[in-house]
Formats: structure tokens, C-alpha cells, sequence
């Protein structure tokens, strides 16, 4: 088979969430494959940093374009931009999302529960919807991004959980719809990934490192991924070395499905002290 570095070269990719954390993580891989990428966020001067950090590799090219996916317009807007500067796109990675302040479900208030609707599977939607036609031309796909959490359930998370399950389904009808036009669709879901989130929270806690073994054995393999882990695999599900595949829910999370995470965390009584407030946003 072609080297996925040769096949991927010039090829176009939009990674929404693509200034920070696993949406990095993407980009970056394409960029080192030689493709062209439009990384989107809200914030402006982190993504035009970020973008500016890819173009230093010496390989691909990056851009970035400013845009909240929760806004449907803003989507449609990064969608085009991204065909017109590149005349093509090849592939579509819906990344950027939003975790509320973690809480349970009794507490969560209706407006923060209908933000992460909006943001994490509205967000996805778009980004769908915006892109297909673009990707029916060029046989290109689309990657989701969802989370191991959308198969083994957490505390606390039901509004993140409950989006991320939704694009589990969306990506299994849209791969079912597309596979007439050739459009293939994958999700990915990662487990514990080692991003500016994770070190941000080992600031917050009394014991740092306490708080990062627990983390780190979530996983069967004793660490978290690394961004760049779940970019590799979000390139070989954009490539033709996965040509066959489509619909599918990709695990990238070292094995921590399989183990009871909810009872760890909920009944050990020395997780007490690990439990805070947290937010992550794109």
C-alpha cells in the first residue's frame, strides 16, 4: 500500500478544537503527513499561535479561522473558507467541545445542560451537515470525536455523557447515509489523554501526584495517551489504509474500558479528596 504520509500530502482537513489539547494533537499529525489544515476555535490568539507552531514544522500548512461550532452560521462559514482557500476538502474533524462544571444531574442547571448540547453534539452536526457535500466530491470522511465516556458512564457528567453517546448514534446513521456518495465516518473515543486540561488539575489538587496515578490507572497500560496518540489514529481513519471501515466507534483509551471507572472513583472514600469542580472549553 501507499505510505499514508505520501497518500495524505496536499490533502485538506478542518480539526474544529484545533488549538489546544487533542485537536492539536490531529492537526499536528496531518501537518507532519503534509496535509493542508484549518484549525478552528474561539480563541483567537491561542489558534493563531497554534497554527503558527504547525507552519514552524517545515511541513504541510496550517490556518486558522476563528469560530464558536455551537453557532451554525459560524460552521458553515468555516467550511467554506477552508474549500475556497484550498479549492477541495478531504477530511473533517469535529473535535471542539465543551465540559461543564462537573456536577450531578439533580444540580446541573437547564442552561448549562442545553450548552453542551449545543456546543459538543449540535457542534458535531454542523460540522456534518456543513461539510458533506464538500466531501461527496472527493470521496473524503468525516471523524467525530466523542469519548470513552459514551461507553462506560461517569459521574457527574450526565450533560457530557449525554452528547457524547448522541454522536456515538449520529456517526453509525450519517456512515449509513454516505456510504451511497463514498463519504466514510468514523468517531473516535478517546480515554484519558494526557492535555493542558490534565496538568491544568494537578495545579488544583493537594496531591498532584496522586491525582495523576489514579488518572493514569484508568488505563490497562499505566499512562495517559498523548494528543499526537489519537491523531495518528484520527490519520488512519481519514486515509485509505481504512478504506473499509466506516460507522465505527475507534477506541483510543489504553484499554480503560475495561474496568468499573464509576465504582473506582465513587466508592474508593480516599477519591474524596481528588473530587473538584472542572471545565474544559475549546
Amino acid at each position: 500500500m501507499i505510505p499514508i504520509e505520501e497518500e495524505m500530502r496536499g490533502k485538506v482537513a478542518i480539526v474544529t478544537g484545533g488549538n489546544t489539547g487533542i485537536g492539536f494533537g490531529c492537526a499536528k499529525v496531518f501537518c507532519q503527513a503534509g496535509m493542508r489544515v484549518v484549525i478552528a476555535a474561539r480563541r483567537k490568539e491561542k489558534g493563531e499561535a497554534a497554527a503558527a507552531e504547525l507552519n514552524a514544522m517545515g511541513k504541510g500548512e496550517c490556518t486558522f479561522f476563528q469560530c464558536d461550532v455551537s453557532d451554525p452560521d459560524q460552521v458553515k462559514a468555516l467550511v467554506e473558507f477552508a474549500v475556497e482557500r484550498y479549492g477541495r476538502l478531504d477530511t473533517m474533524v469535529n473535535n471542539a467541545g465543551y465540559n461543564p462544571i462537573h456536577m450531578d444531574a439533580c444540580d446541573m442547571s437547564i442552561e448549562s445542560y442545553q450548552r453542551v448540547l449545543g456546543t459538543n453534539l449540535m457542534g458535531e452536526f454542523y460540522g456534518c451537515k456543513f461539510a458533506i457535500p464538500y466531501l461527496r466530491k472527493t470521496k473524503g470522511s468525516i471523524i467525530n470525536m466523542s469519548s470513552i465516556i459514551s461507553k462506560v458512564g461517569q459521574e457527574q457528567t450526565a450533560g457530557y455523557s449525554s452528547t457524547k453517546g448522541g454522536i456515538n448514534s449520529m456517526t453509525q446513521t450519517i456512515a449509513i447515509e454516505e456510504a451511497r456518495h463514498g463519504v466514510r465516518v468514523n468517531a473516535i473515543c478517546p480515554g484519558h489523554i494526557m492535555t493542558e486540561i490534565v496538568y491544568k488539575e494537578m495545579e488544583r489538587v493537594a496531591d498532584p501526584e496522586a491525582y495523576l496515578d489514579r488518572c493514569n490507572h484508568y488505563s490497562w497500560l499505566g499512562r495517559g495517551g498523548e494528543p499526537e496518540e489519537v491523531g495518528t489514529a484520527a490519520l488512519f481513519l481519514a486515509s485509505s489504509w481504512a478504506s473499509y471501515i466506516t460507522g465505527v466507534t475507534l477506541n483510543v483509551s489504553g484499554g480503560m474500558e475495561f474496568g468499573t471507572i464509576p465504582k473506582y472513583y465513587a466508592f474508593d472514600a480516599s477519591a474524596e479528596k481528588m473530587k473538584h469542580n472542572t471545565q474544559e472549553e475549546n
